[in-house]
């Protein structure tokens, strides 16, 4: 997809619920809004769903041109949805530092997310992870020579020894668990030598604290309170919706103005991605059901100058869903398994399959 696009649209979302957040006017359409923001802070479990609202063929009128961009492409993108899930013992909002919280994701590419291709659960300080790594094909394409590859790895498997059974247990699908300050403090001590695969992994210990964080939502607020419009679309599918517009470039301006500093503590961010805003009034639709956020849809094409036809990206919210729990049965993977996985792959074949096989997966 075109650069920036869906980064764009995902800050988007989040700016149009963040201006329910922080704004406080009387009227029916942002204060239904605002109050449907503000009780997901009292419940103590969320689920959020991300997906296109578009078949392959709508995706792919919207974004061809693009290089590279297929058929193919567009029929995988329509088929992908993301889960992500938080728990917690007290409700979001009196969370502090130090509290725990249990988190999950889930990449599928069924369209139905019954199916995945990742699944990640972290609770009471443990990884879980499940990959169905041949499904992978799904998105590579069974007849592409990364597909090839995929399967020449996936074919050692019944070669393992029974000391990396673990490892076994992991490319066959099924759940294994890691300790991540096993695996950072191997991380750094593999380090020192610089010949470590596993010393390039990044240091995971560090994130946006509670006060940071909320430094963060209270910038958002603060730029959207003069910003934000909201018109009542109707009732439809059982739910409220309402249409929240900003305008995007000087949302963005007002924004970085007013994290300063902070934008040095948010991973991954960058100010330059802020100047690619564009400068324009970009809307979201906002349901509400019950008196609760039930969904945010947005036309991430908006963002895009060339798009031909609207590409409709949709978060699904469940509040009050069940907590994230640990799986059963995980089998535990240390990262000397992970060493004792790339001597193996390093030593089946010839090198250059070996490398392929190794260090691609």
């Amino acid at each position: 997809m075109r650069k920036g696009l869906a980064a764009a649209g995902v800050v988007a979302m989040i700016a149009a619920g963040s201006a329910a957040c922080g704004t406080a006017a009387a009227s029916s359409p942002d204060t239904k809004v605002k109050n449907a923001f503000e009780k997901l802070n009292g419940e103590k479990s969320l689920t959020l769903g991300v997906r296109f609202d578009a078949s392959a063929d709508q995706i792919y009128t919207a974004l061809q041109g693009e290089e590279d961009f297929t058929k193919e492409t567009a029929k995988t993108l329509a088929g992908l949805r993301v889960a992500v899930a938080l728990s917690a013992d007290k409700a979001f909002k009196d969370l502090k530092d130090g509290d725990k919280s249990s988190f999950a994701f889930q990449l599928g590419a069924d369209g139905s997310g019954k199916k995945s291709l990742v699944d990640v659960r972290a609770v009471n300080d443990k990884v879980y992870l499940r990959l169905d790594l041949k499904g992978f094909e799904t998105l590579i394409g069974s007849s592409s020579k990364d597909a090839a590859q995929l399967n020449e790895f996936l074919g050692m498997a019944d070669e393992l020894p029974a000391s990396l059974a673990s490892v076994k247990s992991a490319l066959k699908g099924d759940w294994i668990s890691l300790d991540l300050k096993s695996f950072e403090s191997f991380a750094k001590s593999m380090s020192k030598d610089g010949d470590s695969p596993l010393g390039a992994l990044p240091d995971t210990s560090k994130g946006l604290d509670a006060k940071t964080q909320q430094q963060v939502v209270d910038a958002l607020r603060k730029a959207l309170v003069n910003n934000a419009k909201f018109k009542e679309l109707g009732n439809h599918d059982g739910a409220d919706h309402v249409e929240v517009t900003v305008p995007a470039r000087q949302l963005a301006k007002e924004l970085e103005g007013s994290l300063g500093s902070l934008t040095k503590q948010i991973p991954d961010f960058k100010p330059s991605d802020l100047e690619k805003v564009p400068n324009k009034t970009v809307a979201v639709d906002v349901a509400v059901k019950g008196g609760k956020l039930a969904g945010i849809s947005l036309d991430v094409a908006q963002f895009d100058t060339e798009a031909k036809g609207k590409l409709p990206l949709v978060v699904d919210v469940n509040s009050g869903a069940d907590p994230v729990s640990a799986p059963s049965g995980a089998k535990v993977l240390n990262p000397q398994d992970l060493m004792g996985l790339f001597m193996f792959a390093f030593g089946h074949g010839d090198d250059s399959s070996a490398d392929d096989s190794g260090l691609e997966s």
